[in-house]
């Protein structure tokens, strides 16, 4: 069997390093560099494990990552729910690890392996025995028309932003939730955070041109009861947010995997994740020697419901959490009630880091 991988990205070298170690495949990915915009991820539990199944994991500069056993959500000021490790019976929820690291690892595995070709020049192969994994939605929404695809625009900006604070965070990652705003905090040390702050376009247009000190008096306001004093600010990049989630994930000869078959808002970190799982899946259908039209039946089964159902669960999170018709106050009481139940915040926990797949 032919593979052809006609883009590099995270998940694309991830399907060639997967796949080179469990079937004998042609396997061709394009000859380009891997690009890092120095973000942090964080793999849940599923994604750490199948990466040093592949033995990347091993390769990462362990001082790092950041593992954490405990995630906190609030609305406003109020703590709302807290999802603990221990509540599934694991050490960790996930590790926050650092893009550049993952790539330059991920690109010297690649290259180092001899079963894997590279090539400056791919083109979208046809027939029986050639497959076309397609990671980059730019390589196959040319082939596609726009209405193969759900798409939600968010009318809302993302702005990514690092900072020092005074109070200790623990290393735990934190959300607080606001009418229309969303403060996504990821431990960088005990003393800074990364943010994602997600707001509407108006909010951002408003305060884009602003300067680190104004941006310092924002970022006080909406968290220094849980932060402290906020310092130090380094602006990063912005981006506007929206979903897109594919109606069919094999089209013309062409697996869709991550980005290409579905883009997550930003919340719960899901992006990465479930491109991860795709290749699991996919890679697993390929070293049973089907025939493609059998993998393409049980890769779409196994993984389009999967990943439409979690995109509508965050909707409904954000949804919720943005409502004028529930009062604050109510929203409050629903959500601490959440965090007492037994079956369901477990349920969601296992769902999320992949423990359940």
């Amino acid at each position: 069997m032919n593979i052809t991988l006609p883009s590099n990205s995270l998940i694309s070298s991830i399907v060639a390093i997967s796949v080179s170690r469990i079937a004998d495949c042609n396997i061709n990915i394009k000859n380009e560099n891997l690009r890092s915009f120095n973000r942090l991820y964080s793999l849940n539990y599923f994604s750490k494990n199948y990466l040093d199944s592949l033995g990347i994991w091993n390769l990462l500069d362990s001082s790092k990552i950041i593992p954490y056993d405990k995630i906190e959500i609030y609305k406003n000021s109020d703590k709302t729910i807290e999802f603990n490790a221990s509540d599934v019976s694991v050490d960790f929820l996930g590790y926050i690890v650092s893009e550049d690291d993952l790539v330059k690892n991920i690109s010297d595995k690649v290259f180092n392996n001899t079963d894997i070709n590279k090539s400056d020049e791919l083109n979208l192969s046809a027939g029986k025995y050639n497959l076309n994994i397609v990671s980059n939605h730019k390589d196959i929404c040319s082939a596609k028309n726009s209405n193969n695809f759900v798409s939600k625009d968010y009318a809302q900006t993302a702005l990514n932003i690092t900072f020092k604070h005074s109070e200790n965070n623990f290393g735990i990652p934190r959300q607080i939730f606001y009418e229309d705003e969303i403060l996504g905090l990821l431990p960088i040390d005990k003393n800074r955070y990364n943010l994602i702050w997600s707001m509407p376009n108006q909010t951002f247009n408003k305060i884009k041109s602003l300067g680190c000190e104004e941006y310092e008096k924002l970022i006080n306001i909406r968290a220094k009861f849980l932060l402290g004093n906020v310092s130090e600010i380094n602006i990063g990049k912005s981006f506007s947010l929206s979903s897109r989630h594919a109606n069919e994930y094999f089209y013309k000869n062409c697996f869709l995997i991550g980005e290409s078959a579905h883009k997550f808002h930003p919340l719960a970190g899901l992006g990465l994740n479930m491109g991860i799982e795709d290749v699991a899946t996919l890679t697993n259908l390929i070293s049973l020697n089907y025939d493609s039209k059998k993998i393409a039946i049980e890769y779409c089964i196994k993984r389009m419901n999967r990943n439409n159902n979690l995109q509508k669960l965050l909707d409904a999170i954000i949804s919720f959490h943005s409502s004028k018709i529930i009062s604050s106050g109510l929203q409050l009481k629903i959500l601490k009630l959440f965090n007492k139940t037994f079956f369901l915040k477990p349920n969601i926990i296992r769902n999320a880091t992949g423990l359940n797949r």
